[in-house]
């Protein structure tokens, strides 16, 4: 049978119904089709669609793109960071925005929450992101940490839980800051908190749930969630579940990863789901056997992208390949759809001659030993010297750096790059690769940028 008579899934019917109407009702999407000679009504697979990504979306006026041309039908714009080097815009419109509020309240409801008990949702996301609900208090204290942690210590004992949304580096910065200022018992009333803006790692995880005191046992507490979103595609696109956070943890050894991915660069990804009704996911193939991450919006929107590639290297998970590892590795937990595998951004190892290091494998290594952790920020640069491998390290401000971590932290480098290290570690305030106290900006782990 060839690829033409493969009948449509009803995924695949769905992202092309979104194809079809972004090329009517967009002018920057047919101008794109047209500057690559695609005729969009010969098309009738997803596969002759071409790939869109930040450079072809964001290289023109933004009303270019948006549906009906006239970006003042938003209810809301969302810039992204800008860490790649492009910036690209987020575009919601009002039904959206009601979409946005339908799956957040899902979220709490899951948790407890309802029209009938209260919940303080701490929104700690830096660049003024809004968090819609109509089951939660909303705090936004953004990434003023002295403000979020008083909010933390003053109001969450009014609500019956309180839930938090934040970046990894903040998070982190904010569990110590309140365990030193007010005890063990600070976050009694965290139920959950939520992560995204990059890859997190699993020893990262450990430690900052034991700031905590989340459990994995705990039926009362969800603990530690990994959510990734981008400002052009959504908050809360990619999530996890309990049972993902089990499968990675399971599934974390070089045995189970070259067994299900075929390959161990020696640390495991997180495994995130969707909205199938929202999304189409699929995963693109470079030229070079790298893997990224490929969406289609379902649902109509001002800002319609088709076949969009984030650019984050990722693959899809296939669940009876991954059940038949899971058993394997005596785990019962078992999923039920696809998953994303994410491993990180794409192209982000620096390299020199006989010697290659990824942020990934950094930040697994920063966070496995506690009490070198507890004297980290967690923002470090590799920054190769006369072609040897470097990685630049901050200490919390403070902080001293305590006996032993300066090797253990050169023996992780060098196991990692595969090639005698060097590490540098800096006080808080002399870290010259991002300002002291900004949480704002994420922290660049290279000093390469990409569109």
């Amino acid at each position: 049978m060839s690829r033409s008579e493969i009948p449509l899934t009803a995924g695949e019917r769905a992202a092309l119904r979104s194809f079809r109407r972004a090329a009517l009702t967009s002018r920057g999407y047919r101008a794109h089709l047209e500057r690559l000679g695609v005729d969009h009504r010969t098309i009738s697979r997803l596969s002759q669609v071409p790939f869109t990504d930040k450079r072809s979306v964001f290289g023109d006026h933004i009303d270019f793109w948006v549906d009906g041309g006239s970006i003042s039908e938003a209810a809301e714009l969302l810039t992204s960071s800008g860490s790649t080097g492009q910036f690209s815009v987020g575009v919601t419109s009002r039904s959206e925005r009601r979409a946005q509020e339908r799956t957040f309240d899902l979220t709490l409801r899951a948790l407890g929450g309802g029209e009938d008990t209260s919940t303080l949702l701490l929104n700690c996301l830096p660049m003024g992101i809004a968090i819609p609900t109509r089951l939660a208090t909303v705090a936004t204290p953004s990434v003023h940490l002295e403000m979020a942690v008083e909010l933390l210590a003053r109001a969450g004992a009014s609500f019956d839980r309180v839930v938090i949304a934040a970046e990894p580096v903040f998070l982190k910065e904010l569990a110590e800051t309140a365990l030193r200022q007010r005890g063990p018992e600070f976050g009694s009333q965290v139920v959950a908190c939520f992560v995204g803006g990059e890859w997190v790692a699993e020893s990262w995880r450990r430690y900052v749930s034991e700031l905590f005191g989340f459990r994995e046992d705990s039926t009362e507490r969800l603990g530690l969630m990994v959510s990734m979103g981008a400002a052009e595609v959504g908050l809360h696109v990619l999530h996890e579940t309990p049972a993902l956070r089990a499968a990675r943890r399971a599934l974390d050894s070089p045995l189970a990863r070259r067994s299900l991915f075929g390959r161990d660069p020696g640390y495991s990804p997180t495994l995130l789901t969707w909205d199938p009704n929202r999304l189409f996911v699929e995963e693109r193939v470079h030229d070079d056997g790298v893997r990224t991450l490929v969406m289609t919006a379902l649902t109509r929107r001002l800002l319609p992208l088709v076949r969009y590639d984030l650019d984050d290297e990722a693959e899809l998970v296939d669940p009876a390949v991954a059940n038949a590892e899971l058993e394997r590795q005596g785990s019962d937990v078992r999923l039920e759809r696809p998953a994303v595998a994410l491993w990180g951004r794409r192209g982000a190892a620096v390299g020199g001659d006989g010697w290659s290091l990824r942020p990934e494998l950094v930040k697994e290594g920063l966070f496995a030993t506690a009490a070198h952790a507890g004297a980290l920020t967690g923002r470090f640069r590799i920054a190769p010297d006369d072609g040897r491998p470097v990685l630049h390290v901050q200490l919390r401000d403070g902080a001293r750096p305590g006996p032993g971590i300066d090797a253990a932290l050169r023996h992780m480098a060098t196991v990692a790059a595969g090639a005698p290290a060097e590490v540098i570690i800096h006080d808080y305030r002399d870290y010259p690769f991002h300002e002291a106290g900004d949480f704002q900006h994420k922290p660049a782990y290279t000093d390469r940028l990409r569109s």
